[in-house]
């Protein structure tokens, strides 16, 4: 009855009414909301993210929020959704998704950061992963770094991705396959670019580090030293709960910064998935640490996060999950939906997957097929966003049409870096998303269910190529509208040709 409930170990039952729907939890599960009536839907926020950043937060199209400091289970069946954990608080603030989310940043999620350095939003950022793999050495980074500029692309954020270092954990460059770090980072500078280190919280067993900090790690329930398996092997972890770790780690990433002028730090992994059952948590759930860990990138201004729980408007830079090259299997398809759903929970200043796709296994396996039009389509679907990020280069693999069409891509985002910038700074004072769904400003729910459109403000649209194809419905909300081409719509949805060199734009008279 939108009265506060606050209770410890709870299990609440609220019915999903006519008509109306519900955003939340995990960025990555943006293609399986809205929940309405008729969803069928269970996530448990405390052993899973989705791979992406999450917020124990609920926000109904009816002015409906709830929210708790913990992570909690969720069971949508039959119009009723039943929420199991701690301290869940649900109110109530007007009658749609806009005052909702109003309502939870006035109760829960307080603005008092700075926005992350703002050459996040006017530079583009170029990542090693794709192209280098595994496989990343001094003369590979400046080679990749040379081939940007030969072929004309700005120089901008540089990030050297995994593979840099000897051990994970011994952060510091690996002399075999970087001989003078410092003197190539000031050659990178010299050339215009800015640069980023891979780097996460796990430890290589048996290395000096491991053996050196064996306090810091988490321990099992036997008392041994914890080892997790994730992507890139078996580790020991930093328990981030543990002051003493938190230090251990930061001192790392402060000496990168000091000896080689590192500008920043992608800080991968710390989701909870990768932490056993057998690991001791000390009653404090293992969402918490990637809650820590997130807490750790604020410290760096130029410093990006793939994983976060309940690190609500912090002035630190966020991104998607690595995405498949594919228009509808976890690829091009979830962008939009998942980038609406970073807003929403609090993490505006989000960058899309590499643009084409991020994830590297795709590209090697022998089946693998590379689209021409879908790298544009990714390209051109990152144009309006906050942020935007290269991997594969496209001289690598396009042909002259293609690569207009990605060049034209590049210049729309960079000549609209300015209202980024403007739009990330109202973000830091009203909380409001830089990326919204069309029924944050035009409620009703017709709106709910598009998942392939998004408003940058009440008067700017944008539709991007999201599938396959020259061609795609739009729906145009209230108002006057004019596309890019000067072609007038008023409120209805329509059939519109999308060529491989556009991106539909439609601005409110």
């Amino acid at each position: 009855n939108g009265k506060d409930i606050q209770d410890i170990n709870m299990t609440i039952e609220i019915q999903i009414r006519q008509g109306e729907s519900y955003y939340g939890l995990a960025c990555n599960e943006g293609v399986r909301f809205p929940l309405t009536q008729s969803s069928r839907y269970e996530f448990d926020l405390r052993t899973y993210h989705s791979g992406n950043q999450a917020s124990s937060v609920l926000l109904s199209t009816r002015g409906k929020y709830i929210y708790s400091d913990y992570p909690f289970h969720i069971l949508v069946k039959k119009g009723i959704r039943t929420l199991e954990g701690k301290d869940i608080l649900v109110k109530e603030n007007g009658q749609t998704l806009k005052s909702a989310h109003q309502g939870l940043i006035r109760d829960f999620f307080h603005s008092d950061h700075r926005i992350p350095d703002e050459r996040r939003f006017t530079r583009i950022q170029y990542n090693t992963w794709i192209e280098r793999g595994w496989d990343c050495t001094e003369e590979k980074v400046l080679q990749y770094a040379s081939s940007i500029l030969e072929h004309g692309y700005p120089a901008g954020i540089l990030r050297i991705d995994d593979c840099w270092c000897k051990d994970y954990g011994e952060w510091d460059f690996d002399p075999g396959k970087f001989k003078n770090p410092g003197k190539r980072v000031e050659k990178l500078h010299q050339r215009g670019f800015l640069v980023m280190l891979w780097c996460c919280p796990f430890v290589s067993p048996d290395s000096a580090r491991f053996r050196s900090q064996e306090s810091l790690f988490f321990r099992n329930k036997k008392g041994d030293t914890g080892i997790s398996h994730w992507w890139n092997g078996y580790s020991a972890v930093y328990d981030r709960t543990l002051p003493e770790a938190r230090s251990a780690f930061l001192a790392s990433l402060s000496f990168l910064k000091e000896k080689y002028g590192i500008d920043g730090f992608k800080l991968d992994a710390g989701d909870p998935e990768y932490y056993p059952d057998d690991f001791e948590f000390h009653g404090i759930e293992r969402s918490r640490q990637a809650k820590e860990y997130a807490a750790l990138g604020e410290k760096f201004p130029l410093s990006e996060l793939r994983v976060a729980f309940n690190n609500n408007l912090k002035g630190v830079a966020h991104r998607l999950r690595d995405k498949n090259h594919s228009w509808n299997e976890d690829g091009i398809n979830t962008l939009i939906p998942d980038g609406i759903r970073e807003g929403l929970l609090g993490y505006p200043y989000f960058c899309p997957d590499r643009i084409g796709g991020g994830r590297l296994l795709d590209f090697t396996k022998p089946d693998f097929v590379f689209s021409q039009d879908l790298y544009v389509r990714y390209a051109q679907a990152a144009a309006y966003r906050p942020r935007r990020q290269f991997s594969l280069m496209p001289y690598k693999k396009l042909d002259e049409e293609h690569l207009e069409a990605v060049k034209k891509a590049v210049d729309i985002h960079l000549k609209n870096s300015g209202l980024i910038v403007s739009l990330a700074k109202q973000s830091k004072e009203t909380g409001e998303p830089i990326v919204k769904p069309l029924n944050y400003f035009y409620p009703g729910s017709a709106y709910d269910s598009i998942k392939d459109e998004f408003v940058l403000t009440e008067d700017f649209l944008v539709a991007p190529m999201v599938q396959e194809g020259t061609s795609r419905e739009v729906v145009i909300p209230d108002g006057i509208w004019v596309d890019e081409t000067g072609k007038q719509y008023s409120k209805g949805t329509y059939q519109i040709e999308v060529p491989l060199d556009r991106i539909p734009v439609f601005r409110k008279r």
